[in-house]
């Protein structure tokens, strides 16, 4: 889904894109359960789109792991997956 925060204001395509986002990056996390490279390859897939559509740093964070209902609760990651999931998500946001 193709969709950029700043060239599109409209809130119902931010919403829909936020929704499939979060849909995609659930599925691939819930898949990966278990595997190291899966779940970082899901989050690298997961920051490249969030920053491509220009979010802003705080929602694309919050969508993953802080938000109620967020990206990794709904994936049901044990503890060390969650781990897996922080670590690849702080080197993203090192790059």
């Amino acid at each position: 889904m193709n969709y950029n925060a700043i060239t599109d204001t409209s809130s119902k395509s931010h919403a829909e894109f936020v929704a499939w986002l979060s849909a995609r990056t659930t599925a691939a996390l819930s898949d990966a359960r278990g595997n190291s490279t899966a779940l970082e390859s899901a989050v690298k897939d997961y920051w490249s789109k969030a920053t491509t559509a220009s979010l802003p740093l705080d929602e694309i964070e919050n969508m993953l792991g802080v938000d109620e209902d967020n990206i990794m609760d709904l994936a049901d990651l044990s503890e060390e997956d969650e781990e897996i999931v922080i670590a690849a998500f702080e080197q993203c946001t090192e790059i």
